[in-house]
């Protein structure tokens, strides 16, 4: 793994690094036993003496993940010592809108990363060299594209922006690594996968998020810019961390 100092996610997406990226870390784009059963309460046969009713073994405890943990986990043959995000990088012109829009939705206290278009979402590290021979070997024979956005949709509690222009593009991107890396991808990322935005998540109701939605398709006029290549980031307890970029250019 690289050692490289965490980075805002913003100034990687631009390519401009910050002065204060160079001093600081930044914030980018949370069994037991089965009691026993009672002892019986059927009266013992005459002449016999009572016998205490066989204690039930306890369940076994879990020892693979819950299905909601194993949906977003890499099969892989042991845990993983740290999991990747992968983005798809934007110029600002895109970038800058989304994300304003990002900071007026998406509820405060649970923004920790900044609008992204998420490619992937937990690359294991055990493959590193993988995922970055195959992540180098794709932005080179890539090129940079035109990209969009598109009409906004509403999540069950939140609004999402859907890529327009440059959709296609995307989707080949993506469906080249999940085939390359299709053996150890958790089942959320070897899935089918639809880019977009989210501007909005975890709401307090689904009435607010349609609010939001209704204000959204109203007053959103779009963007456009373009999409320049890759970024990874190690995944830390909420916060992502720039581990590196791999830019197009083909």
């Amino acid at each position: 793994m690289s050692n490289s100092r965490p980075l805002s996610y913003a100034s990687a997406l631009s390519g401009r690094p910050s002065t204060s990226q160079q001093n600081h870390t930044h914030h980018p784009p949370g069994n037991a036993p089965a009691p026993h059963p009672p002892a019986s309460t059927t009266p013992p046969t005459a002449g016999r003496p009572t016998e205490r009713a066989p204690r039930a073994p306890p369940h076994p405890r879990r020892t693979t993940p819950p299905p909601t943990q194993t949906f977003h986990t890499p099969r892989t043959s042991s845990p993983e010592k740290a999991v990747y995000v992968l983005t798809l990088t934007t110029t600002p012109s895109i970038h800058d809108p989304i994300n304003a829009l990002r900071r007026q939705h998406f509820p405060a206290h649970l923004n920790r990363t900044p609008a992204h278009l998420t490619l992937f979402h937990a690359l294991p590290h055990s493959r590193f060299k993988t995922l970055t021979s195959t992540l180098e070997a794709l932005s080179a024979s890539t090129a940079p594209f035109v990209i969009a956005t598109g009409s906004p949709f509403r999540m069950r509690r939140g609004v999402g922006v859907n890529v327009g222009t440059g959709a296609e593009q995307a989707k080949r991107v993506h469906r080249e690594l999940r085939d390359a890396w299709a053996e150890f991808l958790s089942e959320q990322d070897g899935g089918g996968w639809k880019p977009h935005w989210t501007v909005q998540n975890k709401v307090g109701s689904e009435e607010e998020a349609a609010g939001s939605y209704e204000e959204v398709k109203g007053g959103f006029k779009g963007a456009e810019g373009r999409a320049t290549g890759m970024a990874l980031w190690r995944y830390e307890r909420g916060r992502w961390v720039f581990e590196r970029e791999f830019g197009f250019g083909g």
